[in-house]
């Protein structure tokens, strides 16, 4: 890898923390292989979540689906202060259910390409209470927590999901902060575009820029190359249609891979194992 990393490995369902700190020094690009949930209470952070920057006021609810970059620029003279909740993409699949959705909100985040839910505080009051006594719960360990803990864990999804269903909006990116919307329209241009055959050359066409400007351009807002942000985004997409069960060469046909043996290269450089090794490892957590 380059100038980001995968980053935070989670083993469980889901895993909750909160923390209070002065974090000194300045976070690298990262991503996950999970989802994540940040409630914001206090202290000085700009966020960056594919290319999208947003100054963070307390009670903000932060969506960081499973592969998207991020970082949060940190003034560490104010102390920082959040809950954050790990989640397991397959695990949180399991409860998908005729009419309910438990990964609403971080699908309705990427179409509306923007991450960041500001509400009211009579809007988040519930969500912020269930989310703090699932904390509590958890540093408790009383008789039963573990099962009080999943019950917790899915009122808060519930109670997220049916605040992002009922239309509330995504906070805009913050007016104060510095980015580039050229790449953030380059970005989202990707990642609609991940089964087709994407260069730079034809990015720059696209968006009328030198190529050698975009590559530099890129790099520099991102932390990827263009050829590595484009294979991570596809690896992402692949082990979501192999855990579906769609056979390996239709996921590499709808990957953007017309070579089934350069997508298995890639896959195997990628995780470190063969598709079926994969799957029979994950889908475990699918059950």
């Amino acid at each position: 890898m380059e100038n980001y990393e995968k980053a935070g490995y989670l083993k469980e369902p889901f895993r909750v923390f909160h923390l209070r700190d002065n974090v000194s020094g300045e976070m690298s690009l990262h991503y996950h292989d999970f989802d994540k949930i940040i409630v914001f209470w206090g202290g000085k952070v700009n966020y960056m979540i594919e290319g999208c920057y947003y100054e963070l006021k307390p009670g903000d609810i932060v969506l960081v689906g499973h592969g998207q970059i991020h970082r949060p620029v940190i003034d560490n003279q104010v102390p920082y202060e959040r809950s954050i909740l790990y989640i397991s993409t397959e695990y949180l699949r399991r409860y998908n259910a005729p009419q309910y959705d438990p990964s609403l909100c971080f699908e309705r985040a990427e179409t509306e390409k923007s991450y960041v839910l500001r509400l009211p505080e009579a809007v988040r009051a519930d969500a912020e209470r269930t989310l703090l006594r699932l904390e509590q719960c958890g540093a408790g360990k009383q008789y039963g927590y573990k099962l009080e803990m999943q019950l917790l864990f899915l009122t808060f999804m519930l109670e997220i999901n049916r605040i992002v269903e009922s239309g509330q909006k995504f906070r805009e990116i913050s007016p104060e902060a510095v980015y580039n919307q050229k790449i953030v329209e380059i970005l989202n241009y990707i990642n609609d575009h991940l089964a087709e055959e994407i260069s730079g050359e034809r990015l720059a066409d696209t968006f009328y820029v030198s190529k050698y400007h975009l590559m530099r351009t890129f790099k520099k807002e991102t932390g990827y190359t263009i050829h590595r942000y484009l294979t991570e985004k596809r690896m992402i997409l692949a082990k979501e249609k192999l855990l579906k069960g769609i056979p390996v060469v239709k996921v590499s046909e709808e990957c953007g891979y017309g070579d089934y043996s350069t997508f298995l290269r890639a896959f195997s450089q990628n995780t470190g194992m063969t598709p079926s090794d994969f799957v029979t490892q994950r889908r475990p957590l699918l059950k």
